[in-house]
């Protein structure tokens, strides 16, 4: 495991805890307290650095949830010592930094998988799946709502301006592309701070439109800070009916407040994907021991990620734009 922040030390806990297939060897982070603690309270044992862990010639296979910016080197570094990587979204920072991701996995020849639970998710796996069959007739629009119940505060310009995008958007922009069958060919989008200028490390709110190349559309809204729970739907509109996954029932009204409970939303992605975190990690295991290609692959990383630089164009020049 590199990385055991919030996400890593999940992803580490599911292994251990709900993956019986797997091993956790080692785990390594920046952090000495955080790794010293983790490898404490798992059982296994803290490297104190990425190559002290990627020279275990008993390691077979990393998961990488590093920060973002460390993807590239962490996931190639891995990729040459031979090991299956599983690297969390995004893929890396820029379109050139993933198509070294991905050359790297294809000339080592190990299995890339990238992290898209949404894709293991019950409900969207079913969903998809009904979609796909044809029952409904073709698909006609995608609606994605993506709201965290907190935002981060940082002085302002502190944060990536991108980092709405490629860090909670690009779950959807990724799920439009995997539910629709279908490549973007047209970005339009806004940016915009809906919370206290003066603690927005950057922007708080994404609405991003999407154009098909069949002529589907998409609408899809993130948010960090919406304080009244972490809340996740999505609609997809076909020829014959609509398939929805989230939200509430047609009540007239429907009213939620900051710090009120309700059993039908979640406080963060933790709770409302914890099934699917695990779900991922069992087909990441059990891809390495079959040697079957990964369900969500370096391109599809690529791809999310081509998206989402070009919803970020789009928003600074307010004009149509084409994924890379």
């Amino acid at each position: 495991m590199i990385g055991v922040g919030l996400m890593g030390r999940r992803h580490a806990e599911n292994l251990v805890r709900h993956v019986s297939e797997a091993r956790l060897l080692g785990v390594t982070d920046a952090d000495e307290s955080a790794r010293e603690r983790v490898a404490k309270d798992l059982g296994t044992t803290a490297c104190a650095s990425v190559d002290a862990l990627l020279h275990r010639t008993d390691v077979r296979a990393v998961i990488v949830a590093s920060p973002k910016r460390f993807h590239e080197e962490h996931a190639v570094a891995a990729a040459k010592a031979g090991k299956d990587v599983f690297l969390e979204k995004p893929i890396a920072m820029s379109l050139e930094s993933a198509d070294r991701v991905i050359a790297a996995a294809r000339d080592a020849r190990i299995r890339l998988q990238v992290g898209f639970q949404r894709r293991y998710d019950p409900a969207y796996a079913e969903a998809r799946k009904l979609v796909s069959s044809g029952a409904l007739g073709r698909p006609l629009f995608y609606r994605g709502i993506n709201r965290d119940l907190l935002a981060p505060v940082g002085p302002p310009g502190s944060m990536d301006a991108n980092d709405i995008l490629t860090e909670s958007a690009i779950h959807d922009l990724d799920g439009a592309r995997w539910m629709m069958a279908d490549e973007v060919v047209g970005v339009r989008a806004t940016l915009a701070i809906v919370g206290d200028r003066a603690t927005s490390p950057a922007s708080d709110l994404a609405m991003v439109e999407l154009t098909f190349a069949r002529g589907a559309v998409a609408h899809i809204e993130a948010m960090w800070g919406a304080r009244y729970a972490y809340d996740i739907r999505s609609e997809i509109l076909c020829e014959n009916g609509a398939v929805i996954v989230g939200g509430f029932a047609q009540t007239m009204l429907t009213v939620v407040r900051a710090g009120e409970r309700r059993d039908d939303l979640y406080p963060g992605f933790l709770e409302r994907y914890a099934d699917a975190y695990v779900v991922e990690l069992r087909d990441f295991v059990g891809g390495i021991v079959d040697r079957r290609p990964p369900a969500v692959t370096g391109e599809d990383g690529r791809r999310a990620l081509s998206i989402a630089l070009a919803a970020e164009r789009a928003a600074a020049t307010a004009q149509a734009m084409a994924p890379e």
